[in-house]
């Protein structure tokens, strides 16, 4: 079924990916840096009274990002039958 759940994500990210409500994906291939990763993500976007971002950290754009930019090479291997 990994085919056809990776097929049907995919299709879900580009009929629902939009500039007014955009999907962001959060690679979590190390649990650590994934959870880390989100937190940075979220912790930039919001505002709030001495926010210093040099604290916060940056963001890892292999980890974090817009579904179209962070992409899934290993779903798309293809293999010869």
């Amino acid at each position: 079924k990994w085919d056809e759940y990776t097929a049907a994500k995919e299709a879900m990210f580009f009929h629902t990916d939009t500039t007014d409500a955009p999907w962001i994906v959060i690679k979590s291939d190390c649990k650590k840096r994934a959870r880390i990763s989100a937190m940075r993500y979220l912790l930039h976007k919001l505002h709030y009274t001495n926010k210093n971002p040099e604290l916060i950290g940056p963001l890892d754009p292999l980890i974090v990002g817009r579904a179209q930019v962070v992409f899934e090479r290993a779903e798309h291997v293809i293999t010869a039958p």
